[in-house]
């Protein structure tokens, strides 16, 4: 069986917002277009505690944008954005989204950044979509949402390792920027995804 995965489709993801994605906006008829063409349709969302580790207010004399080392990794500070139960992590308006029947929640503990709708940075807390896609006999997962070079290629590359046929529907995706989403693209397969358009769903 092949699932959809939306990675990020949140509204402070979209531009203007505090961790906007260019064009993000686009990405909405996109995918409501594809979710009835899948069997089984889940999602992974930003849910981050308001003193998490990634944002430089919670750091003296951080900014975001400055780069600073946790748990031994380089990792970009943000502004504050999608903070649990905030407007900000909801979904973005006119996504159907009724049918959701789960959520990864990445980046829930405070002091590990996220890193993929599968962990958080260094495998350290599972948010049990793998579990989930495998006791729904899912063995094909298609990959879109934002931003690309982060979290999602990251969710392809678990995806990959856990054993699911992957494939990275690059023109459902958005990156930060046109040289950001090509390296990912090239990253995706050379890891051994099929990179997709979604027109061919």
């Amino acid at each position: 069986m092949k699932a959809l995965l939306m990675v990020g489709m949140q509204v402070d993801l979209l531009p203007g917002s505090p961790a906007e994605v260019p064009d993000s906006q686009s990405l909405v008829p996109v995918l409501n277009g594809l979710l009835p063409k899948y069997g089984l349709v889940v999602a992974a969302n930003f849910w981050l505690p308001a003193n998490h580790v990634i944002f430089a207010a919670n750091h003296l004399w951080r900014r975001p944008g400055q780069t600073i080392p946790i748990n031994a990794t380089p990792t970009l500070l943000h502004h504050i954005f999608c903070v649990q139960e905030g407007f900000g992590a909801e979904y973005i308006h006119g996504l159907r989204i009724e049918n959701l029947p789960f959520t990864a929640r990445m980046g829930t503990h405070p002091d590990t950044p996220p890193y993929s709708a599968f962990f958080d940075l260094g495998q350290k807390n599972d948010t049990g979509l793998g579990g989930f896609l495998t006791q729904n006999g899912v063995s094909e997962l298609h990959v879109a949402g934002m931003p690309l070079e982060n979290e999602v290629l990251n969710s392809v590359l678990d995806s990959i390792a856990l054993g699911f046929r992957t494939i990275l529907l690059g023109d459902a995706c958005r990156g930060h920027s046109e040289e950001a989403f090509h390296t990912a693209i090239a990253a995706a397969t050379k890891a051994g995804a099929s990179i997709q358009s979604f027109t061919n769903i």
